[in-house]
């Protein structure tokens, strides 16, 4: 081991456990969700938006964008340039085995159901989430030889995904310049940053109380043209 750090504050949840729990909470708090409703343009109208969307219009006085690598398209439809591009992972996913490993790793880690996750890859592949033979025979052998008590464990599963990865690999946080009171959010570790975006994030735009410490997360970092203008 060449370096190593410890947090007693660290840990790991289980992501479709923390998704339920979201999703729960949301109704809760008399949320209502729109499913499969594609945008179809975003307009700005003085303190208002109006998204069109499936023939419908929905108008708002604020607006969050947090649709991962669709920020992109729903960017430009306010005049931003948002500069996220996909990296495809592949995620193995074995049988549940008794306890061994209350640690996560950055490759394996065991839920608290007893399945093991395993994986790290990192692929430009444009939008193809799909799986491939060489990629997952390459983390079993990795986890197989950092973990030989694997060695004969069934996979029950295995997916790939893509990460919402921006030029430099950190979030962008920024109310649009172009059009006040929406509020741009990508990244890639959802589930990591999920209590900011929930107890700061969330409470610093409801109420317009800005975060100094977000000020470097803007998309002025990109480039000086990272803005671009709609004909009207």
């Amino acid at each position: 081991v060449v370096g190593a750090c410890f947090s007693p504050m660290d840990g790991h949840v289980n992501p479709l456990k923390l998704f339920s729990a979201l999703h729960h909470a949301c109704q809760a708090r008399g949320v209502h969700v729109l499913h499969n409703y594609a945008v179809d343009g975003i307009e700005a109208f003085g303190n208002d938006f109006l998204i069109t969307s499936n023939a419908r219009e929905l108008r708002c006085e604020q607006l969050i964008l947090a649709a991962g690598l669709g920020n992109k398209t729903l960017g430009a439809h306010l005049g931003h340039d948002v500069p996220v591009a996909p990296s495809r992972g592949q995620i193995l996913i074995t049988e549940r085995i008794e306890p061994f490993l209350d640690i996560p790793t950055s490759t394996v880690r065991q839920t608290d159901e007893g399945t093991v996750q395993l994986g790290d890859s990192a692929e430009s592949v444009g939008f193809d989430d799909r799986t491939s033979t060489a990629v997952i025979a390459d983390i079993a052998d990795r986890a197989v030889r950092s973990f030989p008590c694997l060695a004969n464990v069934n996979l029950v599963r295995a997916w790939g995904a893509l990460r919402v990865m921006t030029p430099d690999g950190g979030p962008i946080y920024q109310e649009l310049s172009h059009a006040p009171g929406a509020h741009l959010v990508s990244c890639h570790s959802g589930v990591t940053l999920a209590a900011m975006h929930a107890l700061r994030l969330a409470p610093s735009i409801a109420t317009g109380t800005a975060l100094p410490e977000l000020a470097s997360f803007g998309l002025g970092r990109f480039s000086a043209n990272a803005e671009i203008h709609h004909a009207h």
